[in-house]
């Protein structure tokens, strides 16, 4: 059995940054240099078993395309509509977008790694945990009541696209998924050309949340309406994104999760490779009128695994796929700690990698591993973006720039500073440590998918950045400028 750890990339606005945590990163940073060891199973790029050696990660773009004209370092902070603007407040910090001045004034940013830190004891079950309405089939309906976040909150994202409704329209429904026994909460904006006219047959981009979702309010719409609505608001491509999944890998489960009725996270069965490459898009596409032809999907973190997985079993079903700061294999012993990490948190002295991949190295485990089926994507036609930082600290990381983005929120410049270095902390320490791990998963990657044949179209591979959401954000507007606008023909 796997020890428990108390582990998150991310610090609690409230909470000093504790001990075990950055043990935790230093931990991890000492298993990427282990990452040498016969233990460790790199791929040569002649495609053989033989152990590659592989360089250190080069400050480098590799693109068949010309260089994308956005920055790769701080996400742009011009809004295209003032009212609609998103007040950052620090590197790896946003206020909730679309707020109005008087609760942007009042109201603590959340930290934006991955996910949110789980204080223990703390309450995973929530009242209106049971989502399954009577919905059957391929139906589409209405969300009704917003979903509950930790704390039980509504989750932050319903009332973002309330607001946003005259600028970019959308909905908040549910899609009934047979396989899953309920409906999950979905975010839809529909598409529309540059006069801001709704587009009939568009393509459909998916987007997946990273591993704290929108239950931790660390959802793409929470943490970056704002480049979301730049990159695709007028690009003629419907953007779906799925509002549950935290900490599932988006994969088949082997098993269900050991957990009780109505836990936060897991609600019940865990059969997102079917929710997502059949149930919603045969239930959403043709709800938004949407061509079945074309479509993408894109992922950060533990969702860069899924999106790479659900398009190597599903040869061509994604014209463009993008895979942000993440490990693509789960079936060797390092990348497989990596998931004990990331599981851990969403239930605590309970899950394991077992109970999604089945036992490490099984041929169940190795279905899903992405770096394994890598090969699967040569001559299909799929055209990948993969990106990686360093896990070096970039400017948006730094004490400065967070005290700054603390004090634009309203906060006096003690208490933003203070903030500020504390987040930075965390994000050099954790964050760095993540990121550093996920750049040298994403290089056994991208050897292997090269000298298998597939289509790496660009390879951003960053000379600094941690695990966290500026790269992120950057990353949607790169691939989309790189992959996605040609390979869906916008």
């Amino acid at each position: 059995m796997w020890r428990r750890f108390s582990h998150s990339f991310q610090e609690s606005e409230f909470s000093p940054v504790k001990l075990t945590r950055p043990a935790i990163a230093v931990a991890a940073a000492a298993l990427v240099a282990a990452g040498s060891i016969p233990v460790v199973h790199h791929v040569s790029a002649s495609g053989e078993d033989a152990p590659a050696v592989l360089s250190a990660a080069q400050s480098t773009v590799q693109s068949s395309l010309p260089e994308a004209t956005t920055e790769t370092t701080a996400p742009t902070e011009t809004s295209t509509e003032p009212s609609l603007s998103e007040t950052t407040t620090s590197g790896e910090t946003t206020t909730s977008v679309l707020e109005s001045s008087t609760s942007v004034a009042t109201t603590e940013p959340a930290p934006e790694g991955a996910s949110k830190p789980i204080p223990e004891n703390a309450d995973l079950t929530v009242d209106d945990a049971d989502n399954t309405s009577g919905a059957t089939g391929n139906t589409v309906l209405e969300l009704g009541d917003a979903p509950r976040a930790m704390g039980g909150k509504n989750q932050r994202w319903v009332g973002i696209l309330q607001r946003a409704q005259s600028q970019w329209p959308n909905a908040a429904v549910r899609v009934h998924s047979e396989s899953m026994g309920r409906d999950i909460p979905v975010a839809v904006f529909f598409a529309q050309d540059a006069q801001g006219k709704r587009v009939d047959n568009a393509p459909t981009v998916y987007l997946l949340n990273g591993a704290g979702g929108s239950e931790q309010d660390t959802d793409w719409v929470s943490q970056s309406y704002k480049e979301l609505y730049e990159t695709y608001g007028h690009s003629g491509a419907n953007v779906v994104i799925p509002m549950e999944g935290a900490f599932s890998y988006y994969v088949d489960w082997a098993a269900e999760p050991p957990v009780e009725e109505g836990h936060l996270f897991y609600k019940g069965k865990q059969m997102w490779s079917t929710f997502l490459a059949d149930e919603l898009p045969n239930a959403i596409e043709p709800y938004m009128n949407a061509d079945r032809e074309r479509r993408g999907i894109a992922g950060l973190s533990m969702a860069a695994t899924s999106v790479l997985l659900l398009a190597e079993h599903n040869p061509g079903f994604y014209d463009a796929v993008g895979s942000f700061s993440g490990c693509a294999a789960t079936s060797t012993p390092i990348p497989n700690f990596f998931v004990q990490l990331t599981v851990d948190r969403g239930a605590p002295g309970k899950m394991t990698p077992e109970h999604i991949f089945g036992p490490m190295g099984s041929d169940y485990n190795r279905h899903y591993d992405a770096l394994v089926n890598a090969p699967k994507l040569a001559g299909t036609g799929t055209k990948l973006y993969v990106s990686t930082g360093t896990g070096l600290a970039a400017e948006t990381d730094m004490p400065g720039t967070l005290a700054k983005r603390f004090e634009d929120a309203g906060l006096n410049s003690s208490d933003a500073f203070i903030k500020g270095s504390a987040n930075a902390a965390t994000l050099i320490l954790e964050g760095g440590a993540i990121e550093a791990a996920m750049n040298s998963c994403t290089h056994d990657l991208l050897v292997k998918l090269r000298a298998n044949g597939a289509e790496v179209e660009h390879a951003e591979l960053r000379n600094v950045g941690t695990h966290a959401w500026p790269v992120w954000r950057d990353d949607l507007k790169k691939s989309y400028d790189t992959v996605f606008k040609s390979a869906l023909g916008l």
